[in-house]
């Protein structure tokens, strides 16, 4: 595991420029906003600062939000989760300037009364949607930063989400607008019975609730947790052999550390065991999609920052005994 990381983060480096970015410019956002976060848990703390100082150069404004001269228009359908990512990998990074701004503009998208986070900058109405797994991150987020109020609306909202679903043994609907409530459509819908599904939607949500527990041990939270990481652990077995799978062992390995329970880190064990045999021998990831074989390299640098951030996590979390 430790090998493979490190011939991970050498082959993320190894794309970096002189000055610690990383071109096309236009993907900054949509696809390197993992890296400061897997630069800060590999020990590569002096490139994730310089890369933060490329975004604070380029695309940080003066409200908080990670925009500025490059494009983000890959990003735009799911708005808080590069801003979240960014902001938790400054925080680890010591970068407060860039956390606690990031994180004051972040706020701003979070529906008070619903708990979720909107999914769309220019969408904070009636219609505008709320996703588990945007929601999720942004939750974590605010847990790192101690914005533990916030945190908890995020709860509540996933309370709500799981409360809400019509059948919650074979399909969980990830969206809701205040307009519609939980929006019940085929690709809004994570089903457990059909392959190539959003995993990462109960995954995700399992390891906020886990980690809402950790910091405010209300029993609900953990049944929450057990709830959608139990869904994810139901779904086709087709889920091992897709990179969408990565964060239902963050989830299980989670609930494994806090119950003990054999089954949840045997389950996070079988989702190492995929992240470990897809890295290719160059050291990084890719996320095959249905109309490419040869994904770009942005689209690498994504999914490779992602399985090292996911290798730290579940590690962490199955060694606990």
């Amino acid at each position: 595991m430790v090998e493979a990381r490190e011939r991970g983060v050498r082959w993320l480096l190894s794309q970096l420029n002189v000055d610690c970015s990383i071109s096309p410019y236009d993907h900054a956002i949509g696809s390197f906003y993992r890296l400061p976060w897997a630069f800060a848990v590999t020990g590569h703390s002096w490139e994730g600062a310089m890369l933060l100082e490329w975004f604070r150069r380029n695309m940080f404004n003066e409200e908080g939000d990670f925009a500025g001269k490059y494009s983000r228009e890959d990003a735009d359908g799911m708005y808080p989760y590069p801003n979240s990512n960014l902001i938790y990998g400054a925080h680890l990074l010591r970068q407060f300037d860039i956390s606690q701004k990031g994180m004051r503009f972040l706020l701003t998208l979070q529906d008070k009364e619903a708990g979720g986070f909107y999914s769309r900058k220019d969408n904070l109405g009636p219609t505008g949607e709320q996703d588990i797994w945007v929601s999720s991150q942004a939750g974590l987020t605010c847990l790192l930063t101690g914005r533990l109020e916030a945190a908890i609306r995020v709860g509540v909202f996933l309370e709500m989400m799981w409360n809400l679903q019509p059948d919650v043994e074979g399909k969980l609907y990830h969206v809701y607008s205040k307009k519609e409530g939980l929006i019940r459509e085929p690709r809004k819908c994570v089903d457990a019975g059909a392959p190539a599904q959003l995993y990462f939607q109960p995954g995700i949500a399992a390891a906020f609730l886990s980690r809402l527990y950790m910091a405010r041990p209300e029993r609900k939270y953990l049944d929450l947790a057990k709830g959608y990481i139990e869904f994810a652990m139901r779904c086709s077995d087709d889920k091992l052999s897709r990179p969408q799978v990565r964060k239902t062992g963050w989830g299980a390995g989670l609930v494994y550390q806090i119950t003990k329970d054999t089954r949840y880190r045997l389950y996070a064990m079988r989702v190492l065991d995929y992240i470990l045999d897809a890295q290719y021998p160059e050291g990084h990831w890719v996320n095959l999609i249905a109309s490419s074989t040869r994904p770009e390299r942005h689209q690498s640098i994504e999914t490779s920052a992602e399985a090292i951030v996911h290798l730290d996590h579940i590690t962490a979390s199955i060694n606990v005994y």
